[in-house]
C-alpha cells in the first residue's frame, strides 16, 4: 500500500487486510475543523448537533472574514461563539488569535503525521506536508463527522510524482506547482504522493505551498513521505506523540512522473483558471498590473513575506501598483514584525494587513475592481475569484509578486 492507503487503513473502522483504488472506506477522523464560513450555511448554524462526538477533537477557526466586513457576517459568527461555549470546543481561534486554518493547524500540532482530518474548507489538502491526510468536505458531512466522530472514503488512483535536485535560484515551490500542473492537468477522484532525493530540500513552507495547491488539480489527497526535515519540525514543536508512514516497497502507482526541480523557472496561471494556464513569466511579454497581492494559505507564509522584503528592500513599489501583504497567521505576522519584514514593506508604500484569508476569496482585505490586472500569489484565479469578474487575475509566487509591483509589469526575475 501508498501511504494515502495506508493511513485510511489505519483509521478504518472496520477490520481490513488491505486498501486498494474502488474501496469504500469508512474511517475515525482525528480531527475536525470547521472555518468561519460554516456561519454562512444555515443547516449548520440553525440546526448544529447537539453535542460534538469529542470537544478535544473539534477546533474552529475564523479566517476567511477577519475582521467581519459587514453586518449581516458579523452577525452570523456571533452564533458560532455562542456554539463554542454550549459545546465546550478549546480549541477556538477568534479574529486576532490564530489566522488561516491550514496554516495553524501546522503550527500548533494539530497535523500529525499519519493522522487524519476533516475540515469545510477546500484546501485542506494542504496538511499533506505533515505526512497527514486532509479533505475538504462540505458543510452537511461535517455535521455528521461532529456528531459521529466518522466519514467515508472511495480509495482513489495515486500518482508518484518524484522531485530530483533543489529549486533554482529565484524560483519557489510555487513555481514548481505550476510545473506539475502543467504536467498532470486535472486529475479528479485522484492522489499525488511525492516523494524522490529532492524532497530533502524543500522547508516545510515548500511542502505545503505544493500541498495546498494540489487543491486545484482537484485531488482528493496529496502527501509527502517523512524525512528529517519533517521530524526536526515535529521535534521543535515538542510533538514526538504521532505514527508516520511510509509506503510499502514495490507499491505500485497508477503513473509516475519526474521533475528535475532545478530546471524550473518562475511561472504564472494565466488568468481564469490554472489547469491548461500555465506559462513561463518569460514567455509573457509585458503585462502592465494594477494590484499586487500576496497571501492565502499557500503563500502567505513566513517564508513568502520574506521573499518580498528582500525584493523591496530600500526601494518603492511602482507608483501604478496597489501592493498588499497578508501573513497567513498570527504568528508569521509577529515573527514578520520581528524580522523587520513588515516595516520593509510598508516603507515601501506596500500595504500589509492582519492575518486573514482577505483577498483570495474576495470577501475583503483587497477586493479588486472592474478591468482591473491583477498578479496574486493566492490560490485561486476563475472569473470573479477576487471582486469584478472583469478583472484579469495571473497567480505566481511571492517574489514575482514583489518584483512586479517593483516593475509595474510581471515580471519573474530582477534582471
Amino acid at each position: 500500500m501508498n501511504i494515502i492507503e495506508k493511513i485510511l487503513f489505519n483509521h478504518s473502522i472496520e477490520p481490513l487486510t488491505t486498501v486498494s483504488p474502488g474501496d469504500i472506506v469508512t474511517v475515525n477522523v482525528d480531527r475536525a475543523i470547521m472555518v468561519d464560513m460554516a456561519a454562512l450555511h444555515p443547516e449548520f448554524v440553525d440546526n448544529p448537533p447537539v453535542k460534538p462526538f469529542d470537544p478535544e477533537k473539534i477546533s474552529l477557526v475564523f479566517d476567511h472574514y477577519v475582521p467581519s466586513p459587514n453586518i449581516e457576517i458579523a452577525n452570523r459568527v456571533n452564533r458560532l461563539r455562542k456554539l463554542v461555549s454550549r459545546w465546550g470546543i478549546k480549541d477556538f481561534y477568534d479574529a486576532g488569535r490564530g489566522g488561516i486554518s491550514h496554516v495553524i493547524g501546522g503550527e500548533l500540532g494539530w497535523f500529525k503525521p499519519g493522522s487524519l482530518i476533516a475540515n469545510t474548507d477546500s484546501h485542506t489538502v494542504a496538511t499533506g506536508a505533515f505526512n497527514t491526510l486532509g479533505r475538504g468536505l462540505g458543510t452537511p458531512e461535517l455535521i455528521n463527522i461532529i456528531a459521529t466522530g466518522k466519514t467515508w472514503f472511495i480509495v482513489g488512483e495515486t500518482l508518484k510524482v518524484n522531485l530530483n535536485n533543489r529549486i533554482k535560484k529565484g524560483s519557489s515551490a510555487k513555481d514548481i506547482f505550476f510545473y506539475i500542473a502543467s504536467l498532470t492537468g486535472d486529475i479528479p477522484g485522484k492522489n499525488v504522493e511525492f516523494a524522490g532525493s529532492g524532497i530533502q530540500t524543500l522547508s516545510m513552507d515548500d511542502r505545503s505551498s505544493i500541498s495546498t495547491m494540489c487543491a486545484e488539480l482537484s485531488t482528493e489527497f496529496a502527501v509527502f513521505p517523512v524525512d528529517n526535515v519533517l521530524r526536526e519540525y515535529m521535534n521543535s514543536a515538542g510533538i514526538n506523540d504521532y505514527s508516520a508512514v511510509e509506503p510499502d516497497q514495490n507499491t505500485e502507482y497508477a503513473d509516475e512522473i519526474n521533475i528535475d526541480m532545478n530546471s524550473v523557472e518562475p511561472m504564472v496561471a494565466m488568468p481564469d483558471r490554472i489547469i491548461n494556464s500555465i506559462k513561463p513569466v518569460s514567455d509573457l511579454g509585458t503585462v502592465d498590473i494594477d494590484v499586487a497581492v500576496v497571501g492565502s494559505c499557500a503563500n502567505g507564509r513566513l517564508s513568502d513575506i520574506r521573499d518580498v522584503a528582500e525584493v523591496l528592500h530600500g526601494k518603492k513599489i511602482n507608483r501604478n501598483v496597489r501592493l498588499t501583504v497578508t501573513p497567513a497567521s498570527r504568528k508569521i505576522y509577529m515573527e514578520a514584525s520581528r524580522l523587520g519584514y513588515i516595516e520593509t514593506i510598508t516603507e515601501a508604500n506596500g500595504l500589509v494587513t492582519n492575518p486573514t484569508c482577505g483577498a483570495c476569496l474576495g470577501g475583503h482585505m483587497g477586493v479588486v475592481g472592474d478591468g482591473d490586472t491583477v498578479i496574486s500569489s493566492t490560490t485561486r484565479n476563475f472569473k470573479g475569484r477576487m471582486g469584478s469578474s472583469s478583472a484579469r487575475i495571473y497567480l505566481g509566487s511571492a517574489r514575482t509578486v514583489a518584483i512586479s509591483a517593483l516593475r509595474g509589469y510581471i515580471k519573474g526575475d530582477m534582471n
